[in-house]
């Protein structure tokens, strides 16, 4: 019988993360979202939606580079990053020339 070879997984090792940075990537989340709360609270006016999208868009880049290893990943992972903030920037950029060109006040 010959013998099996090795696959490509069997070969990729999973680096485990030292306890401290999974400790100190949920502090700066929970930070952030106490920061999250306090603006939900305070009266910013219509700033308020964009001081929110801004601190929700920094805690999905944090969890994306350290929880999900996305720093650690390949080019076709990257790409496919790439290309997925590319699309939902143009949704937003659609949406916004939308809400923009509109003659009433919203709030």
């Amino acid at each position: 019988m010959s013998a099996l070879k090795e696959t490509v997984f069997e070969k990729d090792e999973h680096k485990v993360p030292p306890t401290s940075a999974s400790l100190t990537t949920f502090v700066v989340l929970a930070v952030l979202a106490a920061v999250q709360l306090a603006v939900g609270f305070s009266d910013l006016g219509p700033l308020k939606v964009l001081a929110n999208l801004l601190i929700a868009g920094v805690q999905t880049s944090v969890l994306g580079l350290f929880f999900m290893d996305v720093k650690q990943g390949d080019k076709l992972t990257w790409l496919c990053i790439g290309a997925s903030v590319f699309w939902t920037g143009l949704m937003f950029l659609f949406i916004l020339t939308d809400y923009l060109t509109r003659h009433y006040a919203a709030y």
